[in-house]
């Protein structure tokens, strides 16, 4: 079963689309484990914890809530247009 989640490709994309959207965007940290990977990304003021696992599955924790969704919703259209 391929993994579905970022690469080093798809991880630039990703980064590439919330910065056009949010300049002001940083991921403080990136975690690869055997079965997720998570973001930790910072964004005004707030942060959003990002969690892909290699089934494709994603989850976005964090406040404000339409900031959080906002950036799954991002990653998802990303991995999604990476596998097609």
């Amino acid at each position: 079963m391929p993994h579905r989640w970022f690469t080093e490709d798809t991880l630039v994309k990703f980064v590439k689309r919330l910065r056009e959207r949010w300049p002001e965007l940083e991921i403080t940290r990136l975690e690869q484990r055997v079965n997720k990977q998570v973001l930790y990304i910072r964004l005004r003021g707030g942060f959003v914890k990002l969690i892909v696992y290699r089934d494709g599955r994603i989850r976005a924790y964090g406040k404000p809530d339409g900031l959080t969704l906002a950036i799954k919703n991002i990653a998802a259209r990303v991995l999604e247009s990476w596998r097609a």
